[in-house]
């Protein structure tokens, strides 16, 4: 079986390409159902555009002219008129956390970033009346987290955890920021885990401090991470997190039109809770997932549970689940200077970080690609990006014929543009939370105009024959792709 399918690197699936009627039908082969006065798009430069099709026990036979699609119509098919309704492959969101949407949904969800702290003050106090017992208020996405506690857009509130103080005073409190790179807790968490001016946060991790070097309650990459592990441990059991969080966030991709998606940084509790729904008939998407590397875990027992997990991919793998490969986040994000960068940001020494070691990365992705794995590494500064490829070089060295995959593709530097197509690189994209978006005057700043000129190069990268796919980063956006 080839590991990379179309599935992973186009918009649709292609699934009407290779049906269109050409004498294919027999008088055995009469559809259960056929479709009729469509508009269907066939994504098929020969016939663009058909009609009619016909199905057979979930599969198409046929696709095409109306006149012709009528040779499978037996004395037990349905017929079903459309008129004139538009019909497309089902489409692949190519980049979604779906339990991190499910966690944020089964406790505070921020459903928007112009959701006012009022609001926000109404949904966390009412959690805690209807939650009594629960020792976490956690939830997400709050609006950009700013440094040395700047206020927060459209909250006006600062960065800092005197924010939360005011509405949670005696139980732990996490909120992811929109990035999924930073977090914002209340002073009692950082008492509890000793989060003073003296802290040492966990490898590729930071957090910000004011004026004075006190620490604000925004923590940032693995510092973040080493927090959110601590709440992972009173995470619901597979059934809850199937009915209650996995299950309606699929229906709700179903809605817009997506039949299949990538879980981009899988934990393994992830394919047991879609093995859980596929077990019943409620696995509504193919599902595509990508386990995350131990060296991205701060605690010994979720790096002990990956390890285990790599090492026996094939008990996940189903017909509708497909567990490939492996995730990386090598860098942050460009609000907050955490993304790996050639040359410093503006006005400063600072290159960014690396959240994970480059050199182990280029050490295990030969090693998972002996193994059948793609690799998917998130890249967002041009340094992070350069070093993925490097990588994926190593791997041609060894003539492997894996398409690995940059994920996000945000800074890409003029000079690497050409080693995509060269080293047959996948280049994964989410430009729907930055463009367009108030946050790029922020990250312009902190670039200049000439970097900003490099982000999200598609068309470049498509003219070159690249191989390119989107997706939002849910919980980072909202994933409908429609106006």
């Amino acid at each position: 079986m080839n590991r990379i399918s179309s599935n992973q690197f186009s918009i649709v699936t292609g699934l009407l390409l290779s049906l269109i009627t050409s004498g294919f039908a027999g008088a055995e082969n009469k559809a259960d159902v056929i479709y009729t006065n469509a508009v269907v798009y066939t994504v098929d430069s020969a016939m663009p555009k058909a009609e009619a099709f016909a199905v057979k026990d979930g599969k198409f036979l046929a696709v095409g002219k109306q006149t012709d699609i009528s040779k499978y119509q037996g004395n037990k098919t349905t017929v079903v008129d459309l008129k004139g309704r538009f019909v497309l492959p089902g489409l692949v969101e190519d980049h979604i956390h779906p339990d991190m949407v499910a966690e944020n949904r089964m406790n505070v969800e921020i459903y928007s970033p112009h959701m006012s702290y009022e609001h926000f003050s109404e949904l966390v106090i009412q959690f805690q009346r209807d939650n009594p017992t629960k020792k976490w208020v956690f939830g997400g996405p709050i609006n950009w987290l700013q440094d040395h506690g700047a206020d927060i857009d459209v909250w006006n509130k600062p960065s800092h955890h005197s924010t939360l103080d005011a509405l949670i005073t005696d139980r732990l409190a996490f909120f992811w920021d929109l990035g999924g790179h930073a977090a914002l807790i209340n002073k009692v968490t950082m008492d509890r885990y000793g989060i003073d001016r003296n802290w040492q946060p966990p490898k590729g991790g930071s957090f910000d401090v004011d004026a004075d070097g006190n620490p604000t309650g925004v923590l940032r990459e693995t510092a973040a991470n080493l927090i959110w592990e601590e709440f992972l441990k009173d995470r619901p059991d597979v059934e809850e997190l199937a009915v209650e969080g996995f299950e309606p966030v699929l229906r709700e991709l179903n809605s817009l039109g997506f039949t299949s998606i990538t879980d981009v940084w899988a934990r393994p509790w992830n394919l047991e809770t879609y093995a859980a729904l596929e077990k019943k008939g409620n696995l509504t998407t193919r599902v595509t997932a990508y386990l995350t590397d131990p060296i991205d875990w701060t605690s010994d027992w979720l790096r002990e549970m990956s390890e285990a997990a790599i090492t026996s991919s094939s008990k996940y793998n189903s017909d509708m689940i497909d567990y490939i490969g492996i995730k990386f986040v090598m860098d942050g994000s460009a609000g907050g200077q955490t993304a790996k960068m050639v040359d410093a940001f503006e006005g400063t020494d600072n290159t960014g970080y690396w959240r994970n070691d480059p050199d182990y990365f280029k050490r295990k992705i030969v090693e998972y690609d002996k193994m059948g794995l793609t690799v998917r590494a998130h890249a967002v500064g041009d340094q992070a990006v350069r070093t993925v490829l490097d990588g994926i070089e190593l791997t041609r060295k060894s003539d492997s014929t894996l398409r690995h995959s940059v994920s996000h593709t945000v800074f890409v530097n003029p000079e690497d543009l050409g080693r995509f197509k060269a080293l047959d690189a996948h280049a994964e994209v989410s430009p729907y939370f930055w463009m367009p978006d108030p946050a790029i005057e922020t990250i312009r700043a902190d670039v200049g105009d000439e970097r900003l000129e490099w982000i999200f190069p598609i068309g470049m990268l498509i003219e070159r024959g690249v191989t390119v796919s989107t997706g939002s980063d849910m919980p980072v956006s909202p994933p409908s792709p429609w106006p």
